[in-house]
């Protein structure tokens, strides 16, 4: 890994952990252990390494999606790992980061939101090979139900009204994924998730013995 990859990798891991705002530039070299000038030999300024740093968080982001996509029995265990993956993400960022974006970078801010609307526009074919797989039924608007998964997930990341302090994080996670999955699945569709349910459930209690 060469230094500008290393630079990504660091500040990409401040930046989610803590905020956008609230990370400098020599915050980013003092944690690294570089000189600031170094640091600024490699980026012209902050808004230039987090321009790379969500770059590189979109490529891992779509290509674990497509490891999960080609490495799923059928498109309920796919949404299941996606469901897994979000629980991972909403785990690992502050929610200061989206409010920091739309704030103080929204030109950023704009380059994701155009990548999700990009992103739902992949994601039709696999509700659809769902309905071929009798797992999800054929009378949904698939575009729209997908908008307002994403848009429960912002919200979840962005509301302060959202009593996270009361319920765990992923309680909310797990509700709207399985909420969203048996909305849109078949008869057989829930038969899967609860098969499913039930094999995380016992690794979950497993892992806690």
């Amino acid at each position: 890994m060469d230094l500008k990859e290393r630079i990504i990798k660091e500040a990409s891991n401040l930046f989610f952990k803590n905020g956008i705002r609230s990370v400098t530039m020599s915050d980013i070299a003092n944690h690294m252990g570089i000189s600031k000038r170094t640091l600024y030999e490699v980026f012209k300024d902050k808004e230039h390494l987090l321009e790379e740093s969500i770059n590189a968080h979109m490529h891992t982001a779509d290509e674990e999606i497509e490891k999960i996509v080609s490495g799923s029995e059928n498109v309920i265990d796919t949404m299941m790992r996606i469901y897994a993956k979000h629980l991972n993400d909403v785990h690992n960022v502050n929610k200061s980061v989206i409010h920091d974006l739309k704030k103080y970078h929204p030109r950023l801010y704009q380059k994701i939101e155009n990548k999700q609307g990009d992103g739902i526009k992949t994601l039709i074919p696999l509700f659809q090979r769902g309905v071929e797989q009798k797992l999800i039924r054929d009378n949904i608007n698939f575009e729209i139900c997908i908008w307002l998964i994403k848009s429960q997930f912002r919200t979840l990341m962005e509301g302060d009204y959202i009593p996270t302090d009361k319920f765990p994080i992923n309680q909310f996670v797990r509700a709207i994924i399985l909420n969203f999955t048996r909305g849109i699945a078949t008869t057989k569709g829930n038969e899967v998730i609860d098969e499913m349910i039930t094999k995380l459930n016992n690794s979950e209690t497993n892992n806690i013995q």
